[in-house]
Protein backbone atom coordinates (compact mmCIF):
# COMPACT_ATOMS: atom_id res chain seq x y z
CA UNK A 1 0.00 0.00 0.00
CA UNK A 2 1.13 3.64 -0.60
CA UNK A 3 1.52 5.93 1.67
CA UNK A 4 -1.24 7.06 3.13
CA UNK A 5 -2.57 3.59 4.48
CA UNK A 6 -5.38 3.34 6.01
CA UNK A 7 -4.43 4.04 9.42
CA UNK A 8 -2.77 7.52 8.07
CA UNK A 9 0.55 6.66 8.84
CA UNK A 10 3.39 6.87 5.71
CA UNK A 11 4.07 3.06 4.47
CA UNK A 12 1.93 1.45 7.02
CA UNK A 13 -0.45 -1.60 5.52
CA UNK A 14 -1.78 -2.87 8.65
CA UNK A 15 -5.09 -2.02 10.12
CA UNK A 16 -6.20 -1.14 12.94
CA UNK A 17 -9.46 -1.96 14.99
CA UNK A 18 -11.05 -0.54 18.52
CA UNK A 19 -13.00 -2.94 20.34
CA UNK A 20 -15.09 -1.37 23.38
CA UNK A 21 -16.66 -4.28 25.30
CA UNK A 22 -17.46 -4.41 29.06
CA UNK A 23 -16.90 -8.04 28.99
CA UNK A 24 -13.75 -10.28 27.96
CA UNK A 25 -12.07 -12.93 28.89
CA UNK A 26 -11.38 -14.04 31.66
CA UNK A 27 -14.10 -12.83 33.39
CA UNK A 28 -15.92 -15.32 32.70
CA UNK A 29 -19.17 -13.93 31.11
CA UNK A 30 -20.28 -15.58 27.68
CA UNK A 31 -20.19 -12.47 26.32
CA UNK A 32 -16.83 -11.63 25.97
CA UNK A 33 -16.47 -14.82 23.88
CA UNK A 34 -17.71 -13.24 20.56
CA UNK A 35 -15.01 -10.42 20.54
CA UNK A 36 -12.30 -12.33 22.13
CA UNK A 37 -12.57 -14.58 18.82
CA UNK A 38 -13.24 -12.40 16.35
CA UNK A 39 -10.55 -10.20 17.46
CA UNK A 40 -7.92 -13.74 17.49
CA UNK A 41 -8.58 -14.56 14.42
CA UNK A 42 -9.13 -10.65 12.72
CA UNK A 43 -5.59 -10.33 14.31
CA UNK A 44 -4.08 -13.48 12.56
CA UNK A 45 -5.41 -11.70 9.14
CA UNK A 46 -3.00 -8.88 9.49
CA UNK A 47 -5.20 -6.64 11.99
CA UNK A 48 -3.75 -4.68 14.81
CA UNK A 49 -6.59 -4.93 17.37
CA UNK A 50 -7.04 -2.82 20.71
CA UNK A 51 -9.18 -3.88 23.23
CA UNK A 52 -10.58 -1.96 25.78
CA UNK A 53 -12.44 -3.42 28.40
CA UNK A 54 -12.95 -3.79 32.65
CA UNK A 55 -12.55 -7.43 33.14
CA UNK A 56 -9.25 -7.63 34.70
CA UNK A 57 -6.29 -9.71 32.87
CA UNK A 58 -3.90 -12.39 33.56
CA UNK A 59 -0.23 -11.53 33.74
CA UNK A 60 0.81 -14.28 31.08
CA UNK A 61 0.85 -12.94 27.88
CA UNK A 62 -2.02 -12.45 25.84
CA UNK A 63 -2.88 -13.01 22.06
CA UNK A 64 -0.68 -12.01 19.45
CA UNK A 65 -1.28 -8.83 17.88
CA UNK A 66 -4.42 -7.93 20.50
CA UNK A 67 -3.42 -5.53 23.05
CA UNK A 68 -5.83 -5.46 25.71
CA UNK A 69 -6.04 -2.07 28.08
CA UNK A 70 -7.62 -2.65 31.43
CA UNK A 71 -10.19 0.18 32.24
CA UNK A 72 -11.35 -0.33 35.90
CA UNK A 73 -15.10 0.70 36.52
CA UNK A 74 -15.13 3.91 38.72
CA UNK A 75 -17.31 3.69 42.26
CA UNK A 76 -20.99 5.46 41.64
CA UNK A 77 -23.36 6.83 43.42
CA UNK A 78 -25.44 3.61 43.26
CA UNK A 79 -22.24 1.53 44.94
CA UNK A 80 -22.21 3.95 47.50
CA UNK A 81 -25.88 4.16 48.36
CA UNK A 82 -26.03 0.13 48.03
CA UNK A 83 -22.67 0.12 50.50
CA UNK A 84 -24.89 2.98 53.22
CA UNK A 85 -27.97 0.33 52.55
CA UNK A 86 -26.03 -2.96 53.40
CA UNK A 87 -24.58 -1.38 56.68
CA UNK A 88 -27.30 0.41 57.89
CA UNK A 89 -29.95 -3.19 57.46
CA UNK A 90 -26.69 -5.22 59.30
CA UNK A 91 -27.07 -2.38 62.15
CA UNK A 92 -30.14 -2.81 62.83
CA UNK A 93 -30.00 -6.55 62.50
CA UNK A 94 -26.97 -6.64 64.69
CA UNK A 95 -25.32 -8.78 61.78
CA UNK A 96 -27.95 -11.49 61.60
CA UNK A 97 -29.67 -12.23 58.33
CA UNK A 98 -32.95 -10.38 58.14
CA UNK A 99 -36.22 -12.80 59.50
CA UNK A 100 -38.10 -14.16 56.05
CA UNK A 101 -41.26 -12.68 55.74
CA UNK A 102 -44.66 -13.87 53.99
CA UNK A 103 -45.81 -10.56 53.21
CA UNK A 104 -42.83 -9.21 51.65
CA UNK A 105 -43.64 -10.44 48.37
CA UNK A 106 -46.71 -9.12 48.41
CA UNK A 107 -45.24 -5.76 49.98
CA UNK A 108 -42.71 -5.96 46.41
CA UNK A 109 -45.50 -6.40 44.19
CA UNK A 110 -47.35 -3.37 45.25
CA UNK A 111 -44.87 -0.59 46.38
CA UNK A 112 -46.24 2.18 48.46
CA UNK A 113 -45.38 6.01 47.75
CA UNK A 114 -42.17 5.36 49.38
CA UNK A 115 -41.04 2.43 47.81
CA UNK A 116 -42.15 3.72 44.37
CA UNK A 117 -39.54 7.17 44.88
CA UNK A 118 -37.15 4.94 46.01
CA UNK A 119 -37.26 2.49 42.69
CA UNK A 120 -37.35 5.80 40.51
CA UNK A 121 -34.27 6.85 42.88
CA UNK A 122 -32.16 3.64 42.49
CA UNK A 123 -33.14 3.43 38.95
CA UNK A 124 -31.77 6.90 38.00
CA UNK A 125 -28.20 6.09 40.24
CA UNK A 126 -28.00 2.65 37.59
CA UNK A 127 -28.99 4.46 34.64
CA UNK A 128 -28.65 3.41 31.95
CA UNK A 129 -26.82 0.17 33.39
CA UNK A 130 -24.56 -1.61 35.22
CA UNK A 131 -21.66 -0.51 33.17
CA UNK A 132 -22.39 3.07 34.23
CA UNK A 133 -19.46 4.12 36.03
CA UNK A 134 -17.21 2.61 33.16
CA UNK A 135 -18.75 4.90 30.23
CA UNK A 136 -16.52 8.07 30.46
CA UNK A 137 -13.42 5.85 31.45
CA UNK A 138 -13.66 3.75 28.40
CA UNK A 139 -14.18 6.86 26.33
CA UNK A 140 -11.13 8.86 27.53
CA UNK A 141 -9.54 5.39 27.16
CA UNK A 142 -10.21 5.24 23.51
CA UNK A 143 -9.69 9.04 22.58
CA UNK A 144 -6.02 8.69 24.52
CA UNK A 145 -5.49 5.65 21.79
CA UNK A 146 -6.99 7.41 18.65
CA UNK A 147 -4.84 10.39 19.62
CA UNK A 148 -2.00 8.51 19.62
CA UNK A 149 -2.74 6.40 16.49
CA UNK A 150 -5.50 6.01 14.24
CA UNK A 151 -8.01 3.39 13.88
CA UNK A 152 -9.88 2.10 10.68
CA UNK A 153 -12.79 1.00 12.29
CA UNK A 154 -13.95 1.01 15.95
CA UNK A 155 -16.59 -1.17 17.68
CA UNK A 156 -18.79 -0.79 20.58
CA UNK A 157 -20.48 -4.76 21.73
CA UNK A 158 -22.88 -4.89 24.32
CA UNK A 159 -24.32 -5.99 26.21
CA UNK A 160 -23.84 -3.57 28.33
CA UNK A 161 -25.13 -0.96 26.06
CA UNK A 162 -23.51 1.40 27.59
CA UNK A 163 -20.73 0.71 25.72
CA UNK A 164 -22.22 1.98 22.59
CA UNK A 165 -22.67 5.51 24.45
CA UNK A 166 -18.65 5.22 25.13
CA UNK A 167 -18.14 4.39 21.27
CA UNK A 168 -20.35 7.33 20.41
CA UNK A 169 -18.50 9.69 23.04
CA UNK A 170 -15.16 8.50 21.86
CA UNK A 171 -15.95 8.84 18.28
CA UNK A 172 -17.44 12.66 18.20
CA UNK A 173 -15.81 14.26 15.12
CA UNK A 174 -15.00 11.24 13.30
CA UNK A 175 -18.37 10.11 11.22
CA UNK A 176 -17.98 6.33 9.89
CA UNK A 177 -15.70 5.20 12.46
CA UNK A 178 -17.87 3.85 15.14
CA UNK A 179 -20.27 0.32 14.42
CA UNK A 180 -22.30 -1.37 16.56
CA UNK A 181 -22.48 -4.49 17.44
CA UNK A 182 -25.48 -5.46 19.27
CA UNK A 183 -25.53 -9.26 20.62
CA UNK A 184 -28.89 -8.59 22.23
CA UNK A 185 -31.60 -6.07 21.90
CA UNK A 186 -31.71 -2.85 23.78
CA UNK A 187 -34.93 -0.95 23.96
CA UNK A 188 -36.69 -4.32 22.72
CA UNK A 189 -36.42 -6.28 25.48
CA UNK A 190 -38.78 -3.82 27.00
CA UNK A 191 -41.59 -5.76 25.20
CA UNK A 192 -41.01 -8.78 27.38
CA UNK A 193 -42.19 -8.82 31.40
CA UNK A 194 -38.74 -10.03 32.22
CA UNK A 195 -37.15 -7.26 30.22
CA UNK A 196 -38.89 -4.42 31.86
CA UNK A 197 -37.90 -6.20 35.50
CA UNK A 198 -34.43 -5.22 34.03
CA UNK A 199 -35.50 -1.57 33.88
CA UNK A 200 -37.48 -1.67 36.77
CA UNK A 201 -38.49 2.54 37.12
CA UNK A 202 -40.54 4.24 34.81
CA UNK A 203 -38.22 7.00 34.11
CA UNK A 204 -35.45 4.34 32.81
CA UNK A 205 -38.19 2.99 30.61
CA UNK A 206 -39.15 6.01 28.68
CA UNK A 207 -35.89 6.83 28.18
CA UNK A 208 -33.81 3.95 26.99
CA UNK A 209 -35.20 3.42 23.75
CA UNK A 210 -34.49 7.27 23.25
CA UNK A 211 -31.15 6.51 24.44
CA UNK A 212 -31.27 4.10 21.72
CA UNK A 213 -32.39 6.22 18.80
CA UNK A 214 -29.82 8.61 19.68
CA UNK A 215 -26.79 6.42 19.84
CA UNK A 216 -27.78 3.96 16.90
CA UNK A 217 -28.78 7.05 14.55
CA UNK A 218 -25.29 8.10 14.49
CA UNK A 219 -23.38 5.06 13.80
CA UNK A 220 -21.76 4.06 10.89
CA UNK A 221 -23.21 0.87 10.78
CA UNK A 222 -25.11 -1.97 13.26
CA UNK A 223 -23.86 -5.71 13.47
CA UNK A 224 -26.10 -7.86 14.75
CA UNK A 225 -25.54 -11.42 16.03
CA UNK A 226 -29.08 -12.96 14.38
CA UNK A 227 -30.66 -12.74 11.20
CA UNK A 228 -34.12 -12.02 13.42
CA UNK A 229 -32.54 -9.04 15.19
CA UNK A 230 -30.83 -7.69 11.80
CA UNK A 231 -34.17 -7.72 10.07
CA UNK A 232 -35.90 -5.47 12.75
CA UNK A 233 -33.11 -3.29 12.81
CA UNK A 234 -33.21 -2.60 9.30
CA UNK A 235 -36.76 -1.72 9.16
CA UNK A 236 -36.38 0.50 12.69
CA UNK A 237 -32.99 2.18 11.58
CA UNK A 238 -33.80 2.13 7.87
CA UNK A 239 -30.89 4.91 7.42
CA UNK A 240 -28.47 3.23 8.73
CA UNK A 241 -26.51 0.13 7.75
CA UNK A 242 -27.29 -3.33 8.77
CA UNK A 243 -25.24 -6.64 8.83
CA UNK A 244 -25.50 -10.24 10.18
CA UNK A 245 -22.18 -11.59 11.60
CA UNK A 246 -23.42 -14.71 13.54
CA UNK A 247 -21.55 -15.94 17.08
CA UNK A 248 -19.62 -18.97 16.56
CA UNK A 249 -16.75 -20.63 18.44
CA UNK A 250 -13.03 -20.74 19.13
CA UNK A 251 -11.73 -24.63 18.49
CA UNK A 252 -8.57 -23.78 20.25
CA UNK A 253 -10.32 -23.20 23.81
CA UNK A 254 -12.57 -26.09 23.32
CA UNK A 255 -11.58 -29.81 25.10
CA UNK A 256 -10.78 -32.45 23.69
CA UNK A 257 -13.95 -34.41 23.58
CA UNK A 258 -14.19 -38.21 25.45
CA UNK A 259 -15.03 -40.73 22.27
CA UNK A 260 -18.04 -42.01 23.91
CA UNK A 261 -20.40 -40.57 26.82
CA UNK A 262 -20.81 -41.73 30.32
CA UNK A 263 -23.10 -45.00 31.04
CA UNK A 264 -26.74 -44.57 31.01
CA UNK A 265 -28.43 -41.32 29.94
CA UNK A 266 -26.73 -37.92 30.46
CA UNK A 267 -28.27 -34.81 30.52
CA UNK A 268 -26.40 -31.06 30.84
CA UNK A 269 -27.90 -27.89 30.58
CA UNK A 270 -24.67 -25.18 31.62
CA UNK A 271 -25.76 -21.09 31.36
CA UNK A 272 -27.63 -19.02 32.84
CA UNK A 273 -31.11 -19.59 34.25
CA UNK A 274 -32.90 -16.25 33.96
CA UNK A 275 -36.06 -14.44 31.89
CA UNK A 276 -38.03 -17.09 29.90
CA UNK A 277 -35.83 -19.70 29.95
CA UNK A 278 -37.28 -22.77 32.17
CA UNK A 279 -36.23 -26.77 32.83
CA UNK A 280 -39.84 -26.98 33.56
CA UNK A 281 -40.84 -28.96 30.16
CA UNK A 282 -37.43 -31.00 29.96
CA UNK A 283 -38.67 -32.20 33.61
CA UNK A 284 -41.70 -32.87 32.67
CA UNK A 285 -40.53 -35.15 30.25
CA UNK A 286 -37.90 -36.66 32.02
CA UNK A 287 -40.79 -37.84 34.28
CA UNK A 288 -42.75 -38.62 31.61
CA UNK A 289 -40.08 -41.09 29.86
CA UNK A 290 -39.05 -42.38 33.72
CA UNK A 291 -42.79 -43.48 33.97
CA UNK A 292 -42.78 -45.31 30.88
CA UNK A 293 -38.82 -46.90 31.68
CA UNK A 294 -38.38 -46.78 35.28
CA UNK A 295 -34.96 -49.28 34.81
CA UNK A 296 -33.24 -46.21 32.73
CA UNK A 297 -34.18 -44.29 36.57
CA UNK A 298 -30.77 -45.27 38.22
CA UNK A 299 -28.55 -44.37 35.32
CA UNK A 300 -29.96 -41.25 34.28
CA UNK A 301 -28.87 -37.76 35.23
CA UNK A 302 -29.76 -34.22 34.46
CA UNK A 303 -26.57 -31.88 35.12
CA UNK A 304 -27.70 -28.40 35.63
CA UNK A 305 -24.58 -26.11 35.94
CA UNK A 306 -24.57 -21.93 35.63
CA UNK A 307 -26.25 -18.84 37.62
CA UNK A 308 -29.28 -19.38 38.65
CA UNK A 309 -30.75 -15.51 38.72
CA UNK A 310 -33.42 -14.13 40.44
CA UNK A 311 -36.15 -16.55 41.99
CA UNK A 312 -35.06 -19.27 39.53
CA UNK A 313 -33.35 -21.79 41.76
CA UNK A 314 -36.87 -21.73 43.93
CA UNK A 315 -38.36 -22.33 40.80
CA UNK A 316 -36.31 -25.34 39.57
CA UNK A 317 -36.49 -26.74 43.13
CA UNK A 318 -40.22 -26.34 42.92
CA UNK A 319 -40.47 -28.24 39.79
CA UNK A 320 -37.73 -31.26 41.02
CA UNK A 321 -39.77 -31.92 43.88
CA UNK A 322 -43.14 -31.55 42.09
CA UNK A 323 -42.12 -34.31 39.18
CA UNK A 324 -40.56 -35.95 42.03
CA UNK A 325 -36.17 -36.00 40.43
CA UNK A 326 -34.90 -34.61 43.02
CA UNK A 327 -32.64 -38.18 42.54
CA UNK A 328 -32.11 -37.32 38.82
CA UNK A 329 -31.24 -33.81 38.73
CA UNK A 330 -27.76 -32.33 39.73
CA UNK A 331 -27.87 -28.79 40.33
CA UNK A 332 -23.77 -27.79 40.06
CA UNK A 333 -23.87 -24.55 40.29
CA UNK A 334 -21.30 -21.77 38.65
CA UNK A 335 -18.62 -24.05 37.24
CA UNK A 336 -15.08 -22.70 35.50
CA UNK A 337 -15.21 -22.48 31.67
CA UNK A 338 -12.86 -25.93 31.43
CA UNK A 339 -15.61 -27.79 33.98
CA UNK A 340 -18.51 -26.96 32.11
CA UNK A 341 -17.41 -27.87 28.73
CA UNK A 342 -16.12 -31.32 30.30
CA UNK A 343 -19.34 -31.67 31.71
CA UNK A 344 -21.08 -31.22 28.32
CA UNK A 345 -18.30 -33.59 26.48
CA UNK A 346 -19.64 -36.74 29.05
CA UNK A 347 -23.32 -35.97 27.95
CA UNK A 348 -25.43 -37.95 25.72
CA UNK A 349 -27.73 -34.40 24.64
CA UNK A 350 -27.21 -30.85 25.44
CA UNK A 351 -29.84 -28.79 26.14
CA UNK A 352 -30.14 -24.95 25.26
CA UNK A 353 -32.93 -23.10 26.32
CA UNK A 354 -34.29 -20.29 24.70
CA UNK A 355 -37.61 -19.29 25.57
CA UNK A 356 -39.53 -15.88 24.76
CA UNK A 357 -36.66 -15.37 23.16
CA UNK A 358 -37.71 -14.82 19.96
CA UNK A 359 -34.70 -12.39 18.61
CA UNK A 360 -31.53 -13.91 20.72
CA UNK A 361 -29.34 -17.16 20.71
CA UNK A 362 -27.65 -18.70 23.46
CA UNK A 363 -24.30 -18.94 22.94
CA UNK A 364 -23.80 -22.07 24.52
CA UNK A 365 -25.71 -23.51 21.24
CA UNK A 366 -22.19 -22.96 19.25
CA UNK A 367 -20.02 -24.98 21.68
CA UNK A 368 -22.06 -28.09 21.87
CA UNK A 369 -22.47 -28.12 18.32
CA UNK A 370 -18.95 -28.14 17.75
CA UNK A 371 -18.31 -30.05 20.87
CA UNK A 372 -20.18 -32.91 18.70
CA UNK A 373 -22.90 -33.26 20.91
CA UNK A 374 -26.50 -34.23 19.71
CA UNK A 375 -28.03 -30.68 21.18
CA UNK A 376 -31.79 -30.04 21.72
CA UNK A 377 -32.78 -25.88 21.75
CA UNK A 378 -36.14 -25.95 23.44
CA UNK A 379 -37.38 -22.50 21.48
CA UNK A 380 -40.62 -21.12 19.64
CA UNK A 381 -40.29 -22.38 16.25
CA UNK A 382 -39.63 -19.15 14.50
CA UNK A 383 -37.82 -17.65 16.68
CA UNK A 384 -33.80 -17.13 16.04
CA UNK A 385 -32.75 -19.54 18.47
CA UNK A 386 -34.94 -22.68 16.78
CA UNK A 387 -33.89 -21.24 13.45
CA UNK A 388 -30.10 -21.11 13.75
CA UNK A 389 -30.41 -24.89 15.41
CA UNK A 390 -31.53 -25.93 12.44
CA UNK A 391 -29.10 -24.17 10.58
CA UNK A 392 -26.09 -25.45 12.35
CA UNK A 393 -27.38 -29.10 12.92
CA UNK A 394 -28.94 -29.16 16.66
CA UNK A 395 -32.72 -30.48 17.48
CA UNK A 396 -35.10 -27.92 17.90
CA UNK A 397 -38.61 -28.50 19.69
CA UNK A 398 -41.47 -26.27 21.04
CA UNK A 399 -41.61 -25.27 24.61
CA UNK A 400 -44.92 -27.07 24.71
CA UNK A 401 -44.34 -30.29 23.11
CA UNK A 402 -43.59 -32.48 26.04
CA UNK A 403 -43.69 -35.60 24.12
CA UNK A 404 -41.21 -34.43 21.42
CA UNK A 405 -38.69 -33.81 24.14
CA UNK A 406 -39.65 -37.98 25.70
CA UNK A 407 -39.41 -39.39 21.89
CA UNK A 408 -35.83 -37.93 21.79
CA UNK A 409 -34.94 -39.28 25.40
CA UNK A 410 -36.22 -42.63 24.61
CA UNK A 411 -33.69 -42.71 20.72
CA UNK A 412 -30.92 -41.93 23.49
CA UNK A 413 -31.87 -44.12 25.69
CA UNK A 414 -32.05 -47.02 23.01
CA UNK A 415 -29.14 -46.10 21.04
CA UNK A 416 -27.21 -43.03 21.46
CA UNK A 417 -26.07 -41.00 18.69
CA UNK A 418 -22.57 -40.63 17.46
CA UNK A 419 -20.56 -37.83 17.88
CA UNK A 420 -20.88 -35.23 14.71
CA UNK A 421 -17.54 -34.72 14.04
CA UNK A 422 -18.27 -31.79 11.87
CA UNK A 423 -21.56 -29.37 12.47
CA UNK A 424 -23.26 -28.72 9.34
CA UNK A 425 -21.79 -25.18 8.44
CA UNK A 426 -18.82 -23.35 9.79
CA UNK A 427 -19.28 -21.71 13.14
CA UNK A 428 -15.18 -21.60 14.03
CA UNK A 429 -14.29 -17.69 14.66
CA UNK A 430 -11.38 -18.69 12.13
CA UNK A 431 -14.01 -18.49 8.85
CA UNK A 432 -16.55 -15.93 9.93
CA UNK A 433 -13.28 -13.36 10.92
CA UNK A 434 -13.11 -13.72 7.16
CA UNK A 435 -16.57 -12.03 6.92
CA UNK A 436 -15.90 -9.40 9.60
CA UNK A 437 -12.63 -8.47 7.68
CA UNK A 438 -15.23 -7.69 4.62
CA UNK A 439 -17.80 -5.73 6.56
CA UNK A 440 -14.98 -3.50 8.12
CA UNK A 441 -12.91 -2.71 5.07
CA UNK A 442 -15.71 -2.64 2.18
CA UNK A 443 -18.93 -2.70 4.41
CA UNK A 444 -20.38 -5.98 3.36
CA UNK A 445 -20.29 -9.30 3.88
CA UNK A 446 -19.89 -12.25 1.36
CA UNK A 447 -22.97 -13.38 -0.90
CA UNK A 448 -23.49 -16.53 1.03
CA UNK A 449 -23.55 -15.12 3.95
CA UNK A 450 -26.08 -12.26 2.34
CA UNK A 451 -28.36 -15.11 1.68
CA UNK A 452 -28.58 -17.09 4.45
CA UNK A 453 -29.86 -13.77 6.29
CA UNK A 454 -32.42 -14.06 3.88
CA UNK A 455 -33.68 -17.43 4.02
CA UNK A 456 -36.85 -17.79 4.92
CA UNK A 457 -37.97 -19.54 8.21
CA UNK A 458 -37.97 -23.32 7.96
CA UNK A 459 -40.93 -24.98 9.69
CA UNK A 460 -40.34 -26.58 12.66
CA UNK A 461 -38.45 -30.04 12.53
CA UNK A 462 -38.11 -32.55 15.84
CA UNK A 463 -35.24 -35.20 15.75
Amino acid sequence: MVAGGPNGRPGDQQRRLLVITYHFPPDGSVGGLRWAGYAKYLARLGWEVHVITAAQQPSTPGTPGVHVHVCRRARTLNDLYNAVARRLRSARSNGQPAPSNPDSTARRSKPGIVGRLRREIGGLLDFPDHGRGWILKSAWTACRLMRRMSFDAVITSGPPHSAHIAGMLATLGRPGLHRIDMRDPWSGLLDKSWGRSMYSSAHARWLIPRLERVVLRRAAGIIANTREFAALARRTYPTVPVAWVPNGIDPERLPAVEPGPEPGLSIAHVGTLYAGRDLGPVLIALRSFLDRHPEARAQTRLHVAGSLSGGNEARLRDQMAACALDDVVIVHGVLPATEALALLGRSHLALVLAQDQELQIPAKLYECVALGIPTLVIAESGSAAANEARRIGALTCEPSDTEAIVAILLRLWQQPTPRQAVPRTTIDYATLAVEMDRLLVEGRTSAALDYAASEPTIRKAHA
